[in-house]
């Protein structure tokens, strides 16, 4: 089968969460089919790509981004006057829709895969069948983005990108004929706006080969945060955790210790740094990291999908403390697999509580592992989406037309 994979970025090297499910994505399908790859990038991304798939790809086709770092503040500011959304503009690029009118006039594909939203807004053939893979439900963050802000800049940014992200994003939705989500939540929201479309909840996974538990002994009394420090729910977070939860644990551990390791930390978090508080840049490889921490915290307020960090901390059976926003689509057990609280002063319990007792940390860290193993590796996934796959080509073999465009829903 010819599929074609669409991507906004290269997800080589995989260092964070939608380049790695974009990668393990990418090495399921190469291992089956003929996979030509289309995708914004440069050389070094092109390089990265051919060493990464060597000889696992069909073709390999690399353009420009349509928007460089240098120029995301103007085009933040440009969106706000149009009605298309920043994140549109990310993956609206007259390079791409011309290379693609190209490809498609000379090669036939089966399946074209699709990965978030703002890459699906081009024109592909009716023929084949289209799956994208929405990482997130993008409007939905930023709604939560425009609710929490408190700066009327950026609270005025994000409402105007939730309303046209949310047209933008249910139209391009109702043009697949499959979505998949990473969570079951993210699922029940796209049911309200596009119901007539398959959608199948393929969650992150984790490489439990790679994220392997160590045998050293964690420094006691340290605590462990990594993720892309850049992303808003991140370091929001982090921010909300070491201002509202972290002194509260400081009052009874008072030698408590915490890392927060990522890329591109904002100044308002670097400022936050002390001798409890270490803030990294980023790190090439952060299971040393985690290895070195008793308790993995999760304590995010906002977003959607589902959080990769959680998987790895799992694998490396550390114990996890984690919000249920932060927890979502992941099938832990509070009390169980995790513990997981909202408020302040509860997550701020649990995180004493495994410091406290050994126990209690062998168990959420043994039942958290088996988790992983039994639902998150992503050889378990790999499978799952096969035949996924091979379920669609045979609706579309008994059923031509597989969806028809309806209207667009309110909100």
């Amino acid at each position: 089968m010819k599929v074609l994979h669409l991507m906004p970025y290269c997800p080589v090297p995989p260092i964070f969460g939608g380049a790695l499910r974009i990668y393990h994505m990418l090495k399921t399908l190469a291992k089956d089919y003929d996979v030509t790859v289309v995708m914004f990038g440069d050389s070094n991304n092109e390089k990265n790509m051919r060493v990464a798939f060597d000889g696992q790809l069909e073709h390999l086709i690399v353009l420009p981004p349509p928007v460089s770092v240098k120029m995301r503040r103007l085009s933040q500011f440009y969106a706000l006057w149009t009605k298309r959304s920043f994140f549109h503009l990310l993956g609206s690029s007259r390079e791409m829709h011309h290379a693609l009118n190209t490809i498609f006039s000379s090669r036939h594909f089966d399946l074209i895969f699709i990965e978030f939203p703002h890459m699906a807004g081009y024109d592909f053939p009716a023929k084949a069948i289209k799956i994208l893979d929405s990482h997130n439900i993008e409007y939905e963050i930023y709604r939560q983005l425009w609710m929490n802000s408190r700066l009327s800049l950026r609270k005025l940014h994000y409402r105007q990108e939730f309303n046209n992200l949310y047209h933008y994003e249910v139209e391009v939705c109702r043009k697949q004929n499959a979505i998949f989500t990473t969570s079951e939540k993210d699922k029940e929201i796209l049911d309200r706006h596009c119901p007539a479309i398959p959608k199948f909840v393929v969650p992150n996974g984790v490489d439990m080969a790679y994220f392997r538990p160590s045998n050293d002994l964690p420094d006691p009394y340290s605590l462990i945060f990594t993720g892309m420090m850049g992303y808003l729910p991140n370091y929001d977070g982090m921010e909300y955790f070491l201002d509202a939860i972290f002194p509260l644990i400081r009052k009874k551990i008072p030698q408590v210790k915490i890392a927060i390791v990522g890329s591109s930390p904002p100044q308002s978090l670097k400022r936050r740094a002390s001798s409890n508080v270490t803030v990294t840049e980023y790190v090439p490889d952060v299971r040393p990291y985690i290895d070195q921490a008793s308790v993995y915290v999760v304590p995010l307020r906002m977003g959607s999908g589902t959080r990769l960090k959680i998987l790895e901390a799992l694998a490396m059976k550390k114990p996890v403390v984690t919000t249920n926003a932060g927890c979502e689509g992941i099938d832990v057990v509070d009390g169980e697999s995790a513990l997981i609280a909202d408020r302040p002063e509860d997550f701020a319990d649990a995180v004493v509580r495994l410091l406290h007792d050994a126990s209690l940390r062998k168990k959420i860290s043994r039942n958290g592992n088996e988790l992983a193993a039994m639902r998150y590796d992503w050889s378990v996934i790999g499978r799952q989406i096969d035949s996924i796959v091979q379920s669609l080509v045979i609706r579309k073999m008994r059923t031509p037309r597989m969806i028809a465009d309806q209207e667009l829903l309110p909100f």
